[in-house]
């Protein structure tokens, strides 16, 4: 394996430099999917809100189901208690 060589105080100072440049970019980057990731949050929750709502709706106008009976319990004949 190649070995590593000791960089000079400038060589460093370069590093950090170029370093700094590319993040500089990657921020600006970053910044605008953040924008566009927000924008596509907030249009699905608007959404899942609308769905709520419209189900709602048609749950409240749809005609009520008629509740179902209990059956009686069977005539016959009882236990009598002493």
């Amino acid at each position: 394996m190649e070995e590593q060589k000791e960089l000079t105080p400038e060589e460093i100072q370069e590093r950090k430099e170029k370093l700094a440049e590319y993040y500089k970019e990657q921020v600006e980057f970053l910044t605008t999917q953040l924008e566009y990731e927000t924008l596509l949050t907030d249009i699905e929750e608007q959404r899942a809100k609308r769905i709520n709502l419209q189900a709602a709706v048609a749950s409240f106008l749809s005609p009520e189901e008629e509740e179902e009976e209990m059956p009686e319990p069977p005539k016959g004949k009882t236990l009598k208690r002493k």
